[in-house]
């Protein structure tokens, strides 16, 4: 028998996609050790549209024209710009990352738990100075779910996005593919997408009905910060903080990871552990009951004007254990939103709120399946396996209107 699972976040928080014809660049991302660069940032130099890197280093990108200049980079590598012409274009490109220098925080500074402190409060202070500022822009979005490793249900979906420095406030779908293979147990995570919508990295009114969060007015009273690691490449210096909720907090808590710039303290990453536990209600059917579950989060942002940033991506994966009369049954959903263009001055209307009662699955499953539009408007470039799932579920008809 399935189980129902229902995200409660308790955070009480107050385009159309035509294109001209482009030249296809593909590619891959690999570290000085020959091994796939995950989920780097590949763009145009001078441009704010741009794409970024499967699980396996590899990626798509539609060029107007040649030649172009692309720039690569991802935290803890240092930044590369590939010229690409007709010639070079002809074949996949392959792009070659080197570490970033690390510096230990004893050899970088006196005092490293007071630097990060600092500059968490620094960082803080700058998010509330603009905690209201709108942005807008066009993102992709790509959910899976696997069962027992066989992969049961895979959605793709195109939004236009309002968002703030709390997170998404609000998104309007534009296209989508659902595909599902039906099973007898498993989960049914009808709304997994909240999390990677309303899980803020900065909470302007931090209160104990919530969870917890490492950026915000009371940041250093309800955290430890301790400064890990300094990686610097020739953009500067980035501050790898580790965070943990203070013993006496007495509420639900990320834990985790930021980087922030050493000098500006401009937010570019958060990874964090989501107490999932006390975010999730559990409905079992007879015979079924949990045995564990996790969740992780990654947020990435790039600059866009001064010192401040925006978000680009959002990752998340979550792992639940069921005993299925008393045998291991595990379900593994992942989310992966990107923003691959923002828009200035967008109209607001339109968009929709994104409540935790959004369910991204029932608005895509009311549209009909479109392979032509799909076969040309890839963002992320889908892994091997991935193709692997996208042709088989096609085959099997299991996209398309429910």
């Amino acid at each position: 028998m399935k189980s129902s699972l229902l995200l409660l976040l308790v955070f009480l928080l107050g385009g159309s996609l035509a294109q001209a014809q482009a030249i296809l660049l593909k590619g891959r991302v690999l570290d000085e050790k020959n091994q796939p660069v995950p989920y780097a940032g590949v763009g145009v130099v001078g441009a704010e549209v741009g794409t970024a890197t499967n699980e396996a280093g590899e990626f798509l990108l539609r060029v107007p024209r040649l030649p172009q200049q692309l720039t690569v980079n991802s935290l803890g590598f240092e930044p590369a710009i590939l010229n690409v012409n007709a010639a070079t274009a002809a074949s996949p490109l392959e792009v070659r990352l080197k570490n970033s220098l690390v510096a230990l925080p004893e050899v970088r500074v006196r005092n490293p738990g007071q630097v990060a402190a600092e500059l968490v409060q620094r960082a803080s202070a700058k998010l509330a100075r603009h905690q209201r500022d709108a942005m807008y822009g066009q993102a992709f979005y790509r959910q899976k779910q696997r069962h027992n490793g066989r992969y049961t249900e895979f959605m793709d979906a195109f939004y236009d996005v309002r968002f703030t420095a709390e997170g998404v406030s609000g998104w309007q779908l534009t296209q989508a593919r659902y595909g599902q293979v039906s099973e007898e147990t498993g989960v049914d995570m009808m709304n997994f997408s909240a999390a990677m919508r309303l899980i803020p990295v900065y909470d302007p009114k931090p209160s104990p009905r919530k969870v917890a969060v490492p950026l915000g007015p009371r940041a250093t009273e309800q955290f430890v910060f301790q400064l890990r690691e300094v990686l610097r490449d020739e953009s500067g210096e980035v501050a790898v903080i580790d965070f943990r909720p203070r013993p006496e907090l007495g509420q639900s808590a990320l834990t985790g990871t930021l980087y922030l710039d050493m000098e500006t303290a401009t937010l570019r990453r958060m990874e964090s552990r989501v107490p999932i536990a006390d975010l999730m209600s559990l409905q079992f059917g007879e015979g079924t009951s949990l045995d564990s579950q996790n969740m992780h989060l990654t947020a990435d942002f790039v600059s866009y004007q001064d010192s401040l940033s925006q978000l680009r991506a959002v990752r998340a994966e979550q792992r639940i254990v069921l005993r299925y009369n008393g045998r291991p049954d595990t379900t593994t959903l992942s989310g992966n939103l990107f923003f691959y263009r923002y828009a200035k001055g967008a109209n607001t209307k339109g968009y929709k709120s994104t409540g935790v009662n959004y369910n991204d699955l029932r608005q895509a499953r009311k549209g009909p399946y479109e392979p032509e539009f799909w076969r040309n408007r890839e963002v992320l470039r889908a892994s091997p396996a991935e193709e692997r799932v996208i042709r088989d579920m096609e085959q099997q008809q299991a996209f398309g209107t429910f």
